[in-house]
């Protein structure tokens, strides 16, 4: 079967530094090497309604559609972020020596990312250093080490900010080795790789509505460093740019109660710029005002779904001038809006437990974009989307791989709860199953 990136070698960054027949060879000849070491390349991933999960969720008439990338190479989205670092290496890197002659990769991640980071690596023969959380999978670390990769785990150091893996892995950069990570901010083309998933979605979209530009009107991405969501959302924009999407469907980004610094930068920048003059009722406009006076003094965020929702309801899609200035802010003053978590997080769905949301600039700018708005997912949202996921669907998905289904959930509550807006009838919505089931992951039978 054709790779996904040979397929999409038109779209990719890359063919601006290569031409198109340079970028397919690479692809050939990188894909195969892949092969070599999982067994599989990288073919398009499952993208398709989920009826009984719709229904057990409580959308009504909405139809919900599952992107499966448990099957992937390593078993998760994460390859495809590397595999598109590695891609471009290959088309820019003058330096030719392999193996041990390189310098080595560095990652920092709690799993996926590392296992992810490590096949590829693998497959282009060069070292890599993995620097992990003390609690990272120990399945996830031997499989690591069977592939070659060094295992370096980092304690967390009192008072000191930010997730210690990621500390090392900038110590590591700086000391000459070659960043090779899910984290656009020190490795822009991870990007670039993950957009394969948004094109699967809407090729897979056309191919269902035969032929007609893909629809699509919600989505929900688990957020932790952010790549994943910048990928499909940047991803979705090209396709709508190139007629393959009728529009932008609206974006709900989705954290861990425990731990939302994108969500809190969201609501700093909301509470500051969506005038209290637009809420819908006096009431509402009281609330805003109390809590813009508030929000300075509540480091850990200051509004809940509903009021979130209440507010991006009352904004609409924020287009033009006005959106680029909103944006404008988040680019000047980025310390002001994003901040690292304060506190060791803990979630059920630990593989979204980023200190710090790296690539995010874009995630606001889709919801401000879509008048969609983030949400936080509880731990019995996670809990009961894990066991929903395995009871309803064929997937055997892993607790953070499900995470986005936590944020549907939460959306369904708050509506439920309140008059904030929720699914209505008709909508098409997407969620991402990102990962597989490894050993040590919580059994989701008793999960919810």
């Amino acid at each position: 079967m054709t790779s996904t990136f040979e397929t999409y070698a038109h779209r990719l960054e890359a063919h601006r530094q290569a031409g198109v027949d340079a970028i397919r060879a690479a692809v050939r000849e990188l894909d195969a090497a892949v092969v070599q070491v999982q067994g599989h390349g990288f073919a398009p991933t499952p993208f398709a309604p989920a009826p009984a999960l719709a229904e057990a969720v409580g959308l009504g008439g909405a139809e919900l559609w599952v992107k499966d990338e448990t099957g992937n190479v390593s078993g998760s989205h994460k390859a495809r972020h590397l595999f598109g670092v590695a891609l471009t290496h290959r088309l820019t890197d003058t330096d030719t020596d392999s193996g041990a002659g390189q310098a080595p990769y560095a990652i920092a991640s709690c799993g996926n990312a590392a296992l992810a980071a490590a096949v590829v690596a693998r497959a282009t023969d060069r070292p890599i250093d993995v620097f992990v959380p003390t609690w990272a999978n120990e399945a996830v670390v031997d499989r690591i080490t069977d592939l070659g990769g060094r295992v370096v785990r980092c304690e967390r150091e009192p008072g000191v900010p930010g997730d210690p893996a990621h500390h090392a892995m900038v110590a590591a950069i700086e000391a000459g080795a070659v960043p090779f990570s899910c984290q656009g901010t020190e490795t822009p083309a991870t990007i670039d790789g993950g957009r394969t998933m948004a094109w699967e979605m809407v090729d897979a979209l056309i191919e269902h509505d035969g032929g007609a530009p893909a629809r699509l009107d919600r989505i929900f991405v688990q957020v932790g460093g952010g790549a994943l969501a910048t990928a499909v959302l940047t991803g979705l924009v090209s396709a709508v740019n190139d007629g393959d999407l009728a529009s932008l469907p609206v974006v709900h980004a989705v954290q861990p109660q425990g731990n939302h610094p994108l969500v809190r930068a969201w609501d700093t920048l909301a509470l500051e710029a969506l005038t209290p003059e637009r809420a819908p009722n006096a009431r509402d406009r009281s609330y805003f005002i109390d809590r813009i006076v508030r929000a300075q003094a509540a480091p850990e965020g200051t509004l809940d779904n509903g009021r979130r929702a209440a507010m991006a309801e009352a904004a609409g899609d924020i287009e033009g001038a006005r959106r680029q200035e909103l944006v404008g802010r988040l680019r000047q003053d980025p310390e002001r809006y994003m901040r690292a978590w304060e506190h060791e997080p803990v979630s059920y769905a630990s593989g979204i437990l980023d200190d710090i949301t790296y690539d995010w600039i874009d995630i606001v700018e889709a919801m401000l974009a879509t008048g969609g708005w983030p949400l936080v997912a509880s731990e019995d949202d996670f809990r009961q989307a894990h066991r929903l996921a395995h009871r309803h669907t064929e997937v055997n998905v892993c607790p953070t791989g499900s995470s986005g289904l936590g944020g549907l959930l939460a959306l369904v509550a708050a509506s439920r709860d309140s008059t904030a807006p929720g699914v209505s009838a008709g909508e098409r919505v997407a969620v991402l199953f990102t990962g597989q089931m490894r050993p040590g992951d919580p059994d989701p039978r008793y999960a919810g």
